[in-house]
Formats: structure tokens, C-alpha cells, sequence
């Protein structure tokens, strides 16, 4: 264990630490590396490395991501005690992720693991596309249990990504889902990636009417998740678990209770839309802590998402935020 605050806390997040690097590329190059464009491939740490020098002098962003942390810091930057759980190498990239939480006033649970910390490149073409080359190094091994942090904690967040492969974070995510359900502490589960989601509908169906109180997907993830008709199946998916279903560009849907209501987006000038949907998560979540209602909620995170689309990558840009944001209510 790296570093750590006292609970408690209004959220704690578990995740799967990686360092994100961005890069324009032309499509030859996608091609040279043997990658499928828009989509995300893995690779061995020694072969990625050759590839991130390959690319260093045109790697123009470099920072800290995963889709937990990027809620993370987004729910730090409004004010709200977060902790974010995760597994890094004992490396540079390590020490870098652990300094990004520091910086973003994120409590570390950080477990340091023999191997590679996780790194991601983001390759974008001039057509905006994104092509993700992706080691997860240590990620998966996260595996100590946070007893305190869990008991006094007042949300749990966590990504279908963390539960999709038999790991050691699959077992304790799992294992915190069902203290959290027994203790009644709010859960938010995340729906990531649809094509994993396809492949692992029926055990995140299981997943999400058991344990979740917040659900975050958009309309892809909908349809791989609950099938055709997916849009009339989400309005009596759960009465009681509030749905977020974010439609980018065409704002947010709310469901509760059987009911939906749409959410515009507000005027951005779209620069980069990594971590925009995490963006959103925190902007929602935020608003649940502190006891706004969902119309409002989705209304911070829609605004916390315009700000993050105005950049390159998924860091919140924390200047005026706060005070930006105090009216959406």
C-alpha cells in the first residue's frame, strides 16, 4: 500500500490504474503497428513500450487515467472526499499515477504489485477517431480488502469493466458489491465497452438488477446489455435504481420509476471526448451526495462534461469549475 487517507468518505471507486498517452497517427501507421482502427488492442508491456518509442516525439498529452479515477477526480474537483482503490507497478509510471491523486486530492489506495503499471496510447487520426493500444500491466491484481473505507463510505463505484475476467479485482469488487447491498450504501455501476458487454450480457444483467442503485451506460451499451428493444426495456428495468443514459451530443435521458426525461446537452466546442461520460458520472454523482434530484444531477453532469470536451483528455479542468457549476441545481 502507497498512500492513503482516513475515511470517511462520500465515495470510494475501485479501478484499474494505467497512464494514458495521446499521439496523432496517420492511418499507414495504424496499419505498420497491425491494429483495428476505433478499436482497442492489447498488447504485450515490452512490445507497447517499443511502440511509445517509437511515437514519443509526436505523444503530445500524457495522464493518469481509468474510468474510475476519471470520476474520481471530476467528484474532487466539486468538492466531494473521494478514494480510488487500484493496483500499479513498483515503476515511474506508478509513482506518476500516485502523484495525479495527490494533485486531485484523491485519497490512494494503492497496491504495488511485481510488474508493469497499465498504459494506454490513444492514437487519433485526422478523421477524430480513436484507436487505443492497451496494456493493463498490474491492473487486474488489485486484491486487498479496504474494510474501513467500506464501511464508512457513503457510495460505491465501480465499472462493468472490473467484473467482465476471472481476476483477483473481480473477487473483490465482488466482494465490496455484496457488503455494500448488506450494509445499504448506495452503489453506482458503470456499463463499459459494449462489445464486452455483449459477450458478458446475461452475468451483468444478474449484476446490475442485484446490486446497482445508479446505473451509467449509453445508448450502445443499452442495446448490448437488454437486446431489441432496449430503450422500453430500461423503464421497468428496476423502479427504484435511477438510470442515466448518456447520449453524448444529444444530452442525457434520466429513468426512474418507469419514467424518462430528457436532458439537453449544453453548447461545447468539442476538442477531445475522452472522459467526457466519466465527466458526466461525477457531475451526477456529486449532486447525489448532495441531495439534489436526478433532473439536477444530470444537469452537473452535463455541464462538468462540456468542460472536458473542450480538451485534450480526461483531466478536469479545475479553474472556475466550482463556481460555475453552483447554480445548476
Amino acid at each position: 500500500m502507497l498512500s492513503r487517507r482516513n475515511p470517511p468518505m462520500d465515495l470510494f471507486a475501485v479501478g484499474t490504474p494505467v497512464i494514458d498517452l495521446f499521439a496523432k497517427a496517420t492511418d499507414n501507421e495504424l496499419a505498420a503497428f497491425g491494429v483495428k482502427k476505433g478499436a482497442t488492442n492489447y498488447f504485450p508491456a515490452p512490445k507497447l513500450a517499443g511502440i511509445e518509442w517509437l511515437l514519443s516525439k509526436k505523444i503530445t498529452y500524457r495522464y493518469a487515467g481509468d474510468n474510475a479515477r476519471n470520476v474520481c477526480e471530476g467528484f474532487a474537483a466539486l468538492g466531494g472526499f473521494c478514494g480510488f482503490q487500484g493496483a500499479v507497478g513498483a515503476d515511474k509510471a506508478g509513482a506518476e499515477f500516485e502523484a495525479n491523486l495527490e494533485e486531485c486530492g484523491i485519497a490512494a489506495f494503492l497496491e504495488e504489485k511485481r510488474g508493469s503499471t497499465g498504459k494506454i496510447i490513444a492514437l487519433v487520426t485526422p478523421d477524430k477517431q480513436r484507436t487505443f493500444l492497451a496494456d493493463l500491466g498490474v491492473a487486474r491484481q488489485c486484491s486487498e480488502y479496504e474494510s474501513e473505507a467500506i464501511a464508512s463510505c457513503r457510495m460505491l463505484y465501480i465499472a462493468s469493466f472490473n467484473i467482465c475476467f476471472e481476476s483477483p479485482i473481480k473477487k473483490l469488487t465482488m466482494r465490496y458489491l455484496e457488503e455494500c447491498r448488506r450494509l445499504g450504501k448506495k452503489i453506482a455501476i458503470s456499463i463499459e465497452s459494449y462489445p464486452l458487454v455483449a459477450a458478458h450480457r446475461v452475468f451483468l444483467l444478474g449484476i446490475v438488477k442485484k446490486y446497482a442503485d445508479i446505473l451509467f451506460l449509453n445508448s450502445e451499451e443499452s442495446g448490448a446489455l437488454l437486446g431489441a428493444g432496449a430503450s422500453k426495456k430500461l423503464l421497468s428495468l428496476k423502479p427504484k435504481m435511477l438510470i442515466f443514459l448518456k447520449n453524448g451530443l444529444h444530452g442525457s435521458l434520466v429513468i426512474h420509476r418507469g419514467k424518462a426525461v430528457k436532458v439537453l446537452a449544453l453548447p461545447a466546442k468539442v476538442i477531445d471526448t475522452t472522459g467526457a461520460g466519466d465527466a458526466y458520472a461525477a457531475g451526477v454523482l456529486d449532486g447525489m451526495r448532495r441531495g439534489f434530484s436526478p433532473l439536477s444531477c444530470a444537469k452537473r453532469g452535463c455541464y462538468l462534461a462540456t468542460k472536458v470536451v473542450e480538451k485534450v483528455g480526461a483531466g478536469i479542468p479545475l479553474k472556475h469549475t466550482r463556481l460555475r457549476i453552483r447554480h445548476l441545481r
